[in-house]
C-alpha cells in the first residue's frame, strides 16, 4: 500500500513537472512572440517614415543649392551687364517727323500736324533701303517709317464699305476696318502736303526737277506699295482716281514706250490681288508697277517696264532653316533669285523673314546683303532706325 502511494506520488510529481514545463514553454513562446512583434512593426512601419524624412531633407538641400546657384548666376549676369559697354543709339534728329511721331493720336493728325509747315521736316534722316512691312499697323503709319529712314511703305487697301464713299479703307482684315483709317488720310494727303511744301507747290512739266520726302537725299524716290485685299478689278479704278493729284503734278514715277522710265518723288507698287493683266495691258504708259513673284522671277513676262519689286515669303521660297542657318541649296536659291531680279532691273525682297533669335535675324540680313538684295523687309524698328548696315549714296541713287 505504501508502495502504491509512493508510485502515485511519483506519477503526480512527474505530471506536475511536465505541466509546469509545458506551461513554461508556452509562456516562453508567448513572451518571445510579444517581444518580437514590436520589431516587426518597427521594420515595416517605422522605417518608411525614416526614408521619407531622408528624401524630404534631400529635396530641401537640392532646392537650396539650386537657389543659391541661381542667385550667384544672377549676380554674375548683372555685373556683366553693368560693366560691359552698352550699344549706343544715336539721338534722334530734331525734326518735324519725330515731333509728329511723338504727338500723333488719331488718323487726322497725319494731316493736321503737318501744319504749320516746318522746313526741317526730314532734316538729318539718312534714307535706308528698307521696306516698312505692314506699315499701316504701326502706331504711327507712314511717319514712323520716314523717321526711321525707310524708303518703302506698305498699305493693305479695301473697297469702300460705306454707301456713296470713294475712300479706300486701310487694314489687314475686313473686321479691322474703320471709316477713319483711309488711304487718303493716312498716306496720300500727307504725302501731297509734304511734297507741295518741299517743291514750293510746283514742278517743271517734264518732271525732271523735283524734291522727294528726304531732304538729305532729295532725289530718293519713296516707294508706296498697295496690297490689294479686295477684288483687284474693282479696286483698280478707285486707285487710279486717287492717284490723279500726284499724276497731275508729275510726282509719279512712270514708264512710256518712247522714253522708258521717268523717276519722280513717288513710285506706286501694286501687290496682292492687283490685276497684273490689266496693269500690263497699257503698252504705251504705266505709272503703277507690279510686285512680281520672286519665286517665278525667271518668267519673261515680268520686267522693269511693268514691275519694280520682286517679292516672296522666305518660308514659302526656301522652306525651313534648320539650326538657324541656311543650307547650301538654300544659299544657291537665294543667290539665283536675287541675281535674276537684279538682271531684270527689279528689287528683290523677302518677306516673312525670321526675327528671332536676334543673331539669326542678323545672319539673314547679312546673307541677303552679301547677295545684293534690292530691299530689306523690316517688321520692327524704333522711332529711328540705325542699322549697323548703313548705306551710301551713289549718283543720287541709294545703294548698299
Amino acid at each position: 500500500m505504501a508502495h502504491l502511494q509512493h508510485e502515485y506520488a511519483a506519477v503526480a510529481e512527474s505530471s506536475l513537472s511536465s505541466s509546469e514545463h509545458s506551461l513554461s514553454y508556452r509562456s516562453s513562446s508567448s513572451d518571445s512572440s510579444w517581444k518580437h512583434l514590436p520589431r516587426i512593426e518597427w521594420k515595416y512601419y517605422l522605417r518608411p517614415n525614416s526614408k521619407k524624412r531622408f528624401y524630404r531633407k534631400s529635396y530641401i538641400y537640392v532646392a537650396a543649392s539650386l537657389l543659391v546657384l541661381g542667385v550667384i548666376a544672377t549676380l554674375i549676369w548683372l555685373s556683366l551687364v553693368l560693366s560691359l559697354p552698352q550699344r549706343h543709339e544715336p539721338k534722334a534728329p530734331s525734326n518735324r517727323v519725330n515731333y509728329l511721331v511723338d504727338n500723333w493720336n488719331t488718323p487726322t493728325d497725319s494731316i493736321d500736324l503737318l501744319s504749320p509747315w516746318n522746313s526741317e521736316f526730314t532734316q538729318g534722316i539718312i534714307p535706308l533701303r528698307c521696306h516698312s512691312h505692314n506699315d499701316y499697323s504701326r502706331a504711327v503709319p507712314l511717319f514712323e517709317a520716314l523717321a526711321a529712314g525707310c524708303i518703302g511703305v506698305e498699305a493693305d487697301i479695301h473697297l469702300p464699305t460705306k454707301a456713296g464713299s470713294k475712300d479706300l479703307l486701310v487694314g489687314h482684315a475686313t473686321n479691322s476696318l474703320t471709316q477713319d483709317r483711309t488711304l487718303h488720310k493716312l498716306y496720300f494727303q500727307p504725302l501731297i502736303t509734304i511734297l507741295e511744301n518741299l517743291n514750293n507747290d510746283s514742278t517743271v512739266s517734264n518732271g525732271s526737277n523735283w524734291n522727294g520726302v528726304f531732304q538729305s537725299s532729295p532725289n530718293t524716290t519713296l516707294i508706296v506699295l498697295l496690297d490689294f485685299k479686295s477684288n483687284g478689278i474693282k479696286l483698280w479704278p478707285y486707285v487710279n482716281q486717287q492717284l490723279e493729284r500726284f499724276r497731275s503734278k508729275g510726282w509719279l514715277t512712270h514708264w512710256n514706250s518712247t522714253t522708258g522710265t521717268t523717276w519722280a518723288p513717288i513710285i506706286i507698287i501694286a501687290s496682292g490681288h492687283a490685276p497684273f493683266n490689266l496693269l500690263n495691258s497699257n503698252t504705251t504708259y504705266r505709272d503703277i508697277f507690279y510686285d512680281a513673284p520672286l519665286d517665278d522671277i525667271s518668267n519673261p513676262i515680268y520686267d522693269n517696264t511693268n514691275s519694280y519689286y520682286a517679292s516672296v515669303s522666305m518660308s514659302h521660297a526656301l522652306g525651313k532653316q534648320w539650326f538657324w542657318k541656311f543650307s547650301p541649296a538654300q544659299l544657291i536659291k537665294i543667290n539665283t533669285q536675287i541675281s535674276t531680279a537684279n538682271n531684270k532691273g527689279l528689287k528683290a525682297r523677302y518677306w516673312e523673314t525670321p526675327t528671332w533669335p536676334v543673331h539669326f535675324k542678323d545672319y539673314i540680313l547679312g546673307i541677303l546683303i552679301e547677295n545684293g538684295i534690292g530691299m530689306l523687309n523690316v517688321d520692327d524698328f524704333f522711332s529711328t532706325l540705325y542699322y549697323p548696315l548703313l548705306t551710301k549714296f551713289g549718283q543720287n541713287r541709294l545703294v548698299w
